[in-house]
């Protein structure tokens, strides 16, 4: 029940999966317990059959959204028909108040925004309020000041649901915006590992555990040899393969606590917890990794690698910097080597 839902369908669906039961049994009650006219009768027990039929089709994953729609009708029907026969049969004629008809009320206006989302869901509801305040004004000379309250509460209440949920959704919508482009801000868009902006901030972070903390770490600084040449000779779709491929296999191979994204181009960063040699077996393993693996479309490749660990007094430009000499030390020696630095 408390899993993440990739799309609003399966959250509706599991939302349907729980409410459907509740509320066909509280209607089953409600007939056992009342003394029901024939109109009660045939509305409760309709409804009784079909949010039944609608769960089997939501358990079974069919037809959801015609259970939806056809549900909505009937829903919006017994809304309508219910506080009619009640105004008219109860309220103008022998007085008193709604009682518990208004407790469903905001599970109501919450199904319309459901089905139809935050805009539809809006006008919806206003229309069906229009015409229960069309009912209660037809009527408002025929009741007592005591049922004239009852129903100027219902409606006061329908129209803060109306807002409230309304506006609910739009700040849902916008928080699950704003963590949507926080959390995509900080990842590559063609590799889906981090990008250069989490990168600072880990350095930024690791930096910052060094000074304080004295907690070592270092650097692998890496890229793909002769990667201009797998882009002019198979061209740049199959260069992207190679270079989401590449961050695939590597990401397979992290160890606990390793923090691994794209610099740029055909340039990743490792930053680890490993020191010294330990730093370089780590580089060494990926350089293997990485020369061992035929890659779709572009065969055999190999990859350079710099290692510098985290020196006193460091900042991102002078890790950054003796790491890229130690790449360029590979490069100059012949590439598909481990340089450290």
């Amino acid at each position: 029940m408390f899993k993440k839902f990739d799309t609003i369908d399966e959250l509706k669906r599991i939302v349907y999966m729980w409410l459907l039961p509740i509320i066909t049994i509280a209607l089953v009650i409600n007939s056992f317990l009342n003394n029901e006219s024939l109109f009660d009768t045939i509305v409760n027990t309709t409804l009784i059959f079909w949010f039944s039929v609608s769960w089997f089709l939501v358990y079974l994953n069919l037809a959801i959204r015609f259970g939806e729609y056809s549900n909505l009708l009937l829903v919006s029907l017994y809304h309508v028909t219910t506080l009619f026969d009640v105004v008219h049969n109860d309220l103008a004629k022998t007085g008193g108040s709604l009682g518990d008809f208004i407790v469903w009320i905001p599970l109501i206006i919450m199904f319309f925004f459901l089905v139809l989302g935050t805009k539809r869901g809006l006008y919806f509801s206003i229309i069906i309020f229009s015409i229960t305040l069309g009912i209660g004004l037809m009527y408002s000379g025929k009741m007592p000041p005591e049922s004239i309250d009852s129903l100027t509460q219902f409606h006061a209440a329908n129209i803060v649901y109306i807002l409230v949920l309304f506006y609910a959704q739009n700040i849902f919508k916008a928080f699950t915006e704003r963590d949507f482009f926080k959390k995509h801000a900080y990842i590559d868009s063609l590799t889906r590992v981090a990008n250069r902006h989490q990168i600072d901030v880990w350095l930024e972070e690791k930096l910052e555990d060094a000074d304080e903390d004295e907690i070592p770490f270092s650097i692998i600084f890496f890229d793909i040899d002769h990667f201009k040449k797998v882009n002019d000779q198979y061209g740049h779709k199959i260069g992207d393969c190679v270079l989401k491929e590449l961050s695939a296999t590597i990401s397979g191979n992290l160890s606990e606590g390793d923090l691994f994204g794209r610099w740029g181009g055909e340039e990743f960063i490792l930053i680890n917890n490993c020191t010294g040699g330990q730093a370089y077996e780590k580089a060494e393993q990926l350089r293997k990794l990485v020369e061992n693996k035929t890659f779709k479309g572009a065969g055999s490749l190999t990859a350079s690698f710099g290692v510098t660990d985290y020196q006193p007094g460091d900042n991102i430009d002078s890790l950054l910097n003796r790491a890229d000499k130690g790449l360029y030390t590979s490069k100059n020696s012949g590439r598909n080597k481990v340089s450290m630095n």
